[in-house]
């Protein structure tokens, strides 16, 4: 069995989906949880604007959002991604990276607005080396709490200038959705917890985000 998040994992989601995202059905009972991130992303974009997209899996915010910036660059570290951007985004340039290493010439920038919707944290620690002055960095994760992107941006000096949560319940019509979201997380399929929850829209969960913007001092 692929083990969750290795990127044996991540290759086979974008063979098997085609893109990059909850590979279960839900059914949520209100708005989308990463709207802020949209309507944040919509705001800060400008005509002149370069931005880098960490993570960018199969290039869906380029394509979204790339035609509103002068140049957008995304990067992930698994091929069969960026060969999905490519294709979905043409107008927009895409390199491979694990976000390990030194920063490839290609991504270096400087950029205005450095982005990552439920990618890498580890972009931040390359901020100095691919932010211009006074730029922006937004980011969401998949949790209410990502103690990792606040500590980070403390420690490059970086100002925390809002962060929003958000909860969202959501509901797993199917078992089978209930198995596909606990192999995402990389937890055992608990069917006890299924009988003794599910109701008749299925077992409730919440959706939870985390959303945060900040800015180079």
């Amino acid at each position: 069995m692929t083990k969750p998040h290795s990127r044996e994992w991540y290759a086979k989601l974008a063979r098997d989906l085609g893109t990059y995202g909850q590979p279960w059905k839900r059914h949520i009972d209100g708005p989308d949880p990463e709207l802020i991130y949209d309507a944040l992303l919509s705001n800060l974009l400008g005509g002149g604007m370069w931005v880098l997209e960490a993570g960018c899996a199969d290039g869906r915010d380029a394509a979204r959002f790339g035609s509103y910036a002068a140049a957008w660059t995304g990067y992930d570290r698994e091929e069969a991604f960026i060969r999905l951007a490519k294709q979905q985004a043409p107008q927009a340039a895409f390199a491979v990276w694990d976000g390990q290493s030194e920063v490839p010439l290609m991504l270096r920038g400087p950029y205005d607005l450095i982005v990552s919707r439920r990618g890498p944290t580890s972009v931040i620690d390359h901020l100095p080396a691919v932010a211009a002055p006074e730029a922006r960095f937004l980011y969401v994760g998949p949790a209410l709490n990502v103690p990792q992107v606040p500590e980070k941006l403390g420690a490059i000096g970086w100002q925390v200038l809002g962060e929003w949560r958000t909860q969202v319940r959501a509901w797993l019509p199917t078992e089978e959705a209930d198995r596909a979201r606990s192999a995402f997380l990389g937890e055992p399929h608990d069917p006890e917890r299924w009988e003794r929850e599910a109701e008749e829209r299925g077992r409730a969960y919440w959706e939870e985000r985390l959303t945060v913007l900040a800015a180079a001092n």
